[in-house]
């Protein structure tokens, strides 16, 4: 299965200045308000006031020129594979959440995909568990679905019910109960990969997405940690397919230090 173009639609929007007015841009600011970089009311459409200072966001956030403008630089980063989770809360970046009430945390899985070898999806997210017990004092212990588990991590098609992840959006978590969005207050936590739009393989294979990768930053969520605007941090939100990321740089340790510190 051939992983589809993410964002599609925003793929086919031209290139528009600060001001102006093009058909299709309204894509844009869906996205932008989705990933809450676009807070204000604004004219659909139209590069305005509001919209211009939201690119100019999205811009700082993932390393580009602050031009305000939907220049192709920042057409191609919309249309980069990413987390559906949110990258500004009211337009303002957070590092982290929130903190669990409790430390030794517990976890179950359920679907699992067929792209990978029998139970080496599984291995690959014990593997990403591990690397983040490794640098914050937390402990993942796993349970059976009918112990009561912490989070449950599985695959779904892309239409899942709980957070859509339909269209360039490859996997989704949520944070600690009490600052949740997908879920709130109850457990469990999902962890959920889209297996229907993209292709999982362990380790990096071209047109694939390896599956620890992906599991390590939705596990950042789980500790309480937003998406980051490091370079190579494993909380950035982009995702690039024939990749690995599977090492915490101490932006992604620093974070989650400040929530659980020792």
């Amino acid at each position: 299965m051939a992983s589809v173009l993410a964002f599609p639609k925003i793929a086919n929007v031209p290139p528009v200045e600060a001001g102006e007015e093009v058909r299709g841009l309204g894509r844009v600011q869906g996205f932008l308000n989705r990933f809450g970089y676009l807070t204000d009311e604004y004219s659909e459409n139209r590069v305005d006031d509001p919209t211009s200072r939201a690119l100019e966001r999205f811009q700082e956030f993932n390393g580009l020129p602050a031009t305000g403008d939907f220049d192709e630089r920042t057409r191609a980063a919309m249309t980069q594979p990413r987390c559906a989770m949110l990258d500004m809360e009211d337009g303002v970046a957070f590092a982290a959440r929130c903190a669990w009430g409790h430390r030794d945390l517990t976890f179950t899985f359920d679907t699992g995909t067929d792209d990978a070898g029998p139970g080496q999806e599984f291995d690959a997210v014990r593997s990403a568990l591990q690397t983040w017990s490794a640098s914050v004092p937390v402990t993942f212990a796993e349970v059976t679905s009918a112990q009561d588990p912490d989070i449950v991590i599985g695959w779904r098609s892309a239409d899942d019910p709980d957070h859509s992840m339909v269209g360039g959006v490859l996997a989704h978590a949520d944070f600690p109960p009490g600052c949740g969005v997908v879920t709130n207050g109850s457990t469990p936590k999902p962890v959920h990969f889209d297996d229907t739009e993209h292709t999982w393989s362990i380790g990096a294979v071209a047109d694939c997405f390896d599956v620890e990768t992906v599991a390590l930053h939705e596990l950042g969520h789980i500790l309480g940690l937003g998406h980051s605007s490091v370079l190579g941090a494993v909380m950035a939100p982009l995702v690039a397919a024939n990749m690995t990321k599977r090492d915490l740089v101490q932006d992604d340790i620093n974070g989650a230090l400040s929530l659980y510190s020792a």
